[in-house]
């Protein structure tokens, strides 16, 4: 009987010490899981709650009006448009970024020394905000002063001056521009660190074999960094879908409604309009695209990868 007692104590002794360690781990995560939950879990429970109502953003008082907001925000004209403009910025702009992305960054690789030069420049504008960019960039397509219209007038083209922000015809691909130039050395960062991962010894059995740097690139780097390639697409991906903050100094979402996107539009539904009940339906919505293209994405790529 004594031995028994011995065993057992040992062993409550055994579940106590575990138990000490998953108590102290809790107490790790709590402040973490607190934050998550206060910040980003329940201002989206209230969202979506309040996207089913009248609120005003103001008063104390709103009315349940069940999916009259949807219908509305997907009723209105300004809606197509604004739709359009958000998936012409990811036609456009994650093809065009993450390829100019994984050639400067295979170059920047092959560069030796003066790589470390080159990561600063680009990373550069990625430390300013992004109401800087804007201005920035309002200045450089500034069409009487800005600094493209006087490399154009010494180029002798001036018949390619106008003003790009103010017409439906150039402002899109003038936005994507700005954004390219903002963001494109986060992405190489990104791709930097997957060349890293591959062994040189395959690049140096490829110059033995003869391989030119195009085939070395598409045969041997782009296979080895998929992940790189997943995570930017999908990243770039996120990241237009939400946009505001550029189109907004910009542009305001003008001429009408040619640079609106749907972070915009739930903001001026907001703030302008006074109408929160509208602007969660649409953060709703916008959300919900994010989530299907984020997953689309990444099932599409790694199907691609194990093929």
């Amino acid at each position: 009987m004594p031995a028994l007692k011995k065993k057992d104590n040992g062993k409550q002794k055994q579940w106590s010490g575990r138990d000490s360690k998953y108590i102290n781990a809790a107490l790790f995560v709590l402040p973490a899981v607190l934050l998550v939950t206060v910040f980003l879990v329940y201002p989206i429970i209230l969202s979506f709650k309040y996207s089913f109502t009248d609120w005003n953003g103001v008063s104390e008082e709103y009315h349940l009006i069940g999916l009259e907001n949807y219908r509305n925000v997907i009723a209105s004209s300004e809606f197509k448009t604004l739709f359009s403009n958000t998936f012409y910025l990811i036609i456009l702009y994650v093809p065009v970024l993450n390829i100019m992305a994984i050639l400067f960054a295979v170059i920047i690789y092959d560069i030796g020394r003066a790589a470390n030069f080159y990561k600063v420049v680009l990373f550069l504008p990625n430390i300013v905000s992004m109401v800087v960019v804007g201005f920035i960039w309002r200045t450089i397509y500034n069409p009487a002063t800005g600094p493209l219209v006087y490399l154009l007038e010494k180029m002798g083209m001036e018949n390619l001056i106008q003003d790009w922000l103010g017409q439906k015809q150039t402002v899109m691909p003038a936005l994507s521009a700005a954004i390219v130039w903002f963001a494109v050395g986060f992405y190489v960062l990104i791709y930097l660190g997957g060349l890293s991962t591959v062994p040189e010894e395959l690049y140096e059995a490829a110059a033995v074999d003869g391989i030119n740097w195009w085939q070395k690139l598409w045969r041997i780097t782009l296979p080895l960094i998929v992940q790189s390639v997943t995570i930017n697409i999908i990243v770039s991906t996120i990241a237009i879908l939400t946009l505001f903050d550029l189109p907004y100094v910009l542009t305001q979402g003008g001429p009408g409604y040619a640079s609106q996107t749907m972070a915009l539009m739930s903001y001026q539904y907001a703030f302008k309009a006074m109408s929160q009940g509208k602007a969660m339906a649409m953060a709703v919505m916008l959300t919900l695209i994010t989530v299907v293209f984020a997953v689309a994405e990444l099932f599409v790529l790694n199907r691609k990868s194990s093929d």
